[in-house]
């Protein structure tokens, strides 16, 4: 079977990540062909494969252009390439396709309300935001949704009850790069403490995440060798850039890296101490599998999805309150044997998470599924054209 893969929106942080490692590992499956559409980044390049056609072209920028893409240039590379299904990586699937899409739901503002988060968005992404929600109440036919957690599942079926039979759940893991050797014991951690412990906030900008609540929190931290690692680039978000001119203001403890490339963010890690992340809204967080399989200690939001993605492995403060922050940040720089326990904990879940190969199986058992389907799809489809307007009555 041919499938289709379309991803043009994933250019940085987990969601680039993620796709480096999923495009190959669909690549294994050498009994099917894959077209993937993908931004013009040279590391993108590296993902071509016998199996594995690369159409690479600029990110959208517009929301116009965006919509074009996926409504226009989308079906007719389907149509071109003669596709038995389509994987959107990107929350959205085209309205009208001949053949039958496969979703990843990632983004839970779609189906989750905040509203603290809801409060720090743009227009923009509040247009964004009423637009999946309302697509989700409505989703087009012959697609089907994939959730990376029951938590997401739950919250969907929420949103639209419909949906339940057309909802798969295919867990996610962690991007690391394979092969990377994790020697928990070479880590500055756990006692032998060099000065300065060095939380570590691995995030790109987004309002969901917070991050102006670590400003807050660190002012408040007692005097001692302490500081704190972010990887903001001022171009992430409009703004970015004011947190960045915050944190120049604020004392020394905060410290920004700017965006790492994949082996610095080996590096992050390795260096710190205990990961910190105050969102308040995520699908799955990445970032909290990352920091279990190098054995940090994780402080976090007091919210579901965390307590769903970390479970023991983490300690919980209210992400609103820069005092709670404060207050499990010096818990856990003071005890030995909380950041040890917490370790352990991350460690025997980071242990549990399925390979990529697993993952990938779980998406060609779904896309083979739809594919079998196409026939039946396309004669759906080319009917619901052809048939007349529905009579609109006053």
């Amino acid at each position: 079977m041919t499938f289709a893969i379309e991803a043009l929106g994933l250019t940085s942080g987990g969601g680039k990540a993620g796709l480096m490692q999923l495009v190959p590992a669909l690549a294994r499956h050498t009994e099917h062909r894959f077209v993937a559409m993908l931004a013009d980044l040279a590391e993108f390049a590296a993902l071509a494969r016998p199996n594995v056609k690369l159409i690479m072209r600029p990110k959208p920028r517009s929301l116009v252009a965006r919509e074009i893409h996926l409504q226009r240039t989308v079906p007719h590379i389907c149509d071109a390439e003669r596709a038995d299904a389509l994987l959107c990586l990107g929350n959205f699937a085209p309205r009208h396709c001949a053949v039958p899409a496969v979703v990843l739901l990632h983004n839970a503002a779609y189906v989750s309300k905040d509203r603290a988060a809801e409060s720090y968005r743009s227009v923009r992404e509040r247009l964004v935001t009423w637009y999946g929600r309302r697509t989700l109440r409505r989703p087009p036919s012959g697609v089907r949704l994939v959730v990376q957690t029951e938590l997401m599942r739950r919250r969907l079926l929420g949103v639209n009850p419909h949906l339940e039979s057309s909802v798969a759940v295919i867990p996610d893991r962690d991007a690391l790069a394979p092969g990377i050797s994790i020697d928990v014991a070479v880590k500055r951690k756990n006692g032998a403490l060099k000065a300065p412990f060095t939380f570590l906030c691995l995030a790109n900008y987004y309002p969901h995440k917070n991050l102006e609540a670590l400003v807050d929190a660190c002012r408040l931290l007692p005097s001692r060798a302490v500081r704190c690692l972010l990887t903001i680039d001022g171009a992430q978000h409009p703004r970015a850039g004011r947190l960045l001119e915050r944190m120049e203001e604020s004392s020394n403890v905060l410290i920004n890296l700017g965006e790492l490339s994949g082996e610095e963010v080996t590096q992050a890690y390795r260096s710190a101490d205990a990961f910190i992340l105050p969102t308040l809204l995520e699908s799955f967080g990445r970032t909290y599998r990352e920091a279990m399989r190098f054995g940090l200690p994780i402080l976090t939001s007091d919210r579901d999805f965390a307590r769903d993605a970390c479970g023991d492995a983490a300690i919980y403060f209210d992400p609103l309150r820069p005092s709670s922050i404060a207050q499990r940040m010096t818990e856990i720089m003071e005890s030995r044997e909380l950041r040890e326990r917490l370790s352990r904990a991350g460690l025997r879940r980071a242990a549990q998470a399925p390979s990529w190969e697993e993952i990938a199986a779980r998406y060609i058992g779904v896309l083979e599924d739809a594919g079998t389907r196409r026939s039946e799809f396309a004669a759906c489809s080319r009917f619901r054209a052809a048939s007349p307007a529905p009579l609109r009555f006053s």
